[in-house]
């Protein structure tokens, strides 16, 4: 069953009855319904991307009801999907199948929606139901082939994948961009004193530590796994000197860092590499500044941050 809320209250929709022997202009209604149903499906089984599948629907509808916006909600997407302009009155539609919870859509107009508009509404949101299950699960595969399984973090694809556009686009419209190069220092000795599974668990708390660090900061960054015991980050609009904070506050927190393995508790530090786009830099030469700092970092004695 389809809830529907329209402002404060809520209507409860049966499932349509059969529509029998009724008259020749219903028969005609309904034939007509069954095109746009058709036509509807037809439009929004042209793409993958989320997006793109609720402005077709929104587009659509907004031919055949006078609709001011559309809003999707799921709580797999960081924010919310909105198109047009939010108003008054509005009605609600939990989309569920039998196995699965595929969020919510909302409408809004100026004025209230009718029974007749609602059921109609009803109708062609059952198109919706298979492009949407489809663009989630199309979302989750793209997402799998760029994440890290271990740590949850980017891979190197997604790496490289974003550093480029990054570096595009800060060159684009003149803005900061820095790279942090993290690496564990003397990782090697927790695999071999404790067991893989031990440096499996230390990877995954520096991956969750940098996740934490992304959210005490104005710098928008995201994390990658470059190989082994190395990470990267990412970060926007931020020149040289914020990013030595930023990469100053991963190592004081990693240093101070415990995890729990067993009955050891291990602790371990990172050495980190800073490095900022220059006019010169593309995105290997910008991420070799960053690998070369990070080296030079080690050399002096690890558990530092080197800018470059």
């Amino acid at each position: 069953m389809v809830t529907t809320v329209q402002s404060s209250n809520t209507v409860a929709f049966p499932t349509p009855k059969s529509p029998g022997n009724r008259k020749r202009t219903e028969a005609i209604r309904v034939e007509q319904h069954a095109e746009l149903r058709l036509q509807l499906s037809n439009i929004l089984q042209t793409t993958l991307e989320l997006p793109l599948v609720l402005q077709l629907f929104f587009d659509e509808v907004q031919r055949t009801l006078s609709i001011d916006s559309l809003t999707y909600r799921n709580s797999k997407l960081t924010s919310n999907i909105e198109l047009g302009i939010g108003a008054r009155h509005n009605c609600h539609y939990k989309l569920v199948t039998n196995k699965d919870s595929l969020g919510e859509v909302a409408f809004s107009r100026g004025k209230r929606f009718s029974e007749k508009e609602l059921q109609l509404l009803e109708m062609l949101i059952g198109c919706l139901i298979c492009p949407i299950r489809n663009s989630l699960m199309y979302r989750e595969a793209v997402q799998s082939a760029l994440r890290d399984p271990l740590t949850g973090s980017g891979n190197r694809m997604a790496l490289e994948n974003t550093l480029e556009r990054e570096v595009a686009l800060a060159k684009r419209h003149n803005q900061a961009l820095s790279v942090l190069v993290v690496d564990i220092d003397k990782f090697k000795t927790i695999n071999d004193n404790y067991g893989h599974t031990a440096g499996d668990y230390v990877l995954k708390d520096v991956a969750h530590i940098l996740t934490l660090c992304s959210r005490e900061t104005d710098a928008a960054y995201r994390a990658y796994r470059f190989g082994g015991e190395e990470f990267v980050l990412i970060l926007n609009n931020t020149e040289a000197n914020g990013s030595a904070v930023v990469a100053e506050r991963i190592r004081q927190y990693i240093e101070n860092m415990t995890t729990t393995f067993e009955e050891n508790s291990l602790n371990v530090t990172v050495s980190v590499g800073v490095a900022t786009l220059e006019d010169e830099d593309d995105m290997a030469t910008l991420f070799s500044r960053a690998d070369k700092a990070l080296y030079q970092a080690k050399r002096e004695g690890r558990n530092r941050v080197v800018n470059a």
